[in-house]
């Protein structure tokens, strides 16, 4: 999820990885039936506390999209009781439908999820999933209310290249009538996939700088609409000596904006990962 951050100081987490799932609603032009959280096993969750990839073989058609299930025994539980099982607000990032006059139906990462009084919960990635748990509760309570607005905005719009097809960028409709451009993870690779200025620092910032000016071109925004942006990076207090060139790149400081500490776990060579978020009518 993404949403219009609340704070600044509730940003503690590592990087989730470079892959993100997208969760998918059916379009209203069409109505060949989309498949469910990436194909990801909703009742999994309840009886194994883990995320499983369904089966391609195994389905169930249900709010006019298919459930795939690791087991058929799986998939019986889910049709005695789907209410029960399916994630809340359709499947959609529970932090972006949380963010009142900016709700908006995002795409999730199943891996990023969370069992609350026994509803499952999805969120965009892992680093808003812990922005989310800080205040999970006043989160639920916010989107409940917001669900039957934001349930009838369209889907979020999928931005292909020049963007990477993961983590993606997406266009979605905010409940106030304008959208945001929440461009997904950049990392300094250019269009072949070569990684540029390996552990250096500078030279990271600025082509992440130019793959995040092409997904905000794509998707109809410039840097000047940037609102917020998080940025995982391996030396936080190195990123905060090129102050300038992140202003060029990300726009002026913004309160809401974060710097997380990058998991160490990410390719050696990248040094930062920036996401950003900007708001166009």
């Amino acid at each position: 999820m993404q949403g219009i951050r609340p704070s600044a100081a509730r940003a503690s987490a590592v990087l989730a990885g470079l892959l993100f799932a997208t969760v998918l609603a059916p379009d209203a032009r069409s109505e060949e039936p989309k498949l469910s959280i990436s194909g990801y096993d909703p009742v999994a969750y309840f009886t194994d506390g883990k995320p499983t990839q369904g089966k391609s073989d195994i389905e169930y058609l249900w709010h006019k999209l298919r459930w795939r299930f690791a087991s058929s025994v799986h998939r019986d539980l889910f049709a005695k009781d789907p209410d029960h099982y399916a994630p809340q607000y359709d499947g959609y990032c529970a932090m972006g439908i949380a963010v009142d006059d900016a709700a908006h139906k995002d795409t999730v990462d199943p891996e990023a999820w969370a069992i609350v009084d026994g509803k499952l919960y999805l969120v965009h990635n892992q680093h808003w999933l812990q922005v989310w748990q800080e205040k999970a509760e006043e989160h639920i309570k916010q989107a409940d209310r917001d669900w039957d607005v934001v349930k009838n905005l369209a889907a979020p719009e999928i931005i292909g290249p020049p963007c990477a097809a993961s983590p993606v960028t997406t266009k979605v409709a905010l409940r106030d009538g304008g959208h945001l451009v929440a461009v997904g993870g950049q990392v300094a690779r250019d269009p072949s996939g070569n990684v540029i200025g390996k552990g250096n620092l500078q030279q990271q910032i600025e082509q992440v700088g130019k793959n995040v000016g092409a997904c905000l071109e794509a998707g109809g925004a410039a840097v000047k609409d940037i609102v917020f942006t998080v940025s995982y990076v391996k030396q936080p207090t190195e990123f905060d000596k090129f102050a300038d060139l992140r202003q060029r790149y990300f726009g002026p400081p913004s309160p809401d904006s974060a710097v997380v500490q990058m998991s160490q776990s990410t390719d050696p060579d990248l040094v930062v990962q920036v996401e950003a978020f900007a708001k166009v009518r």
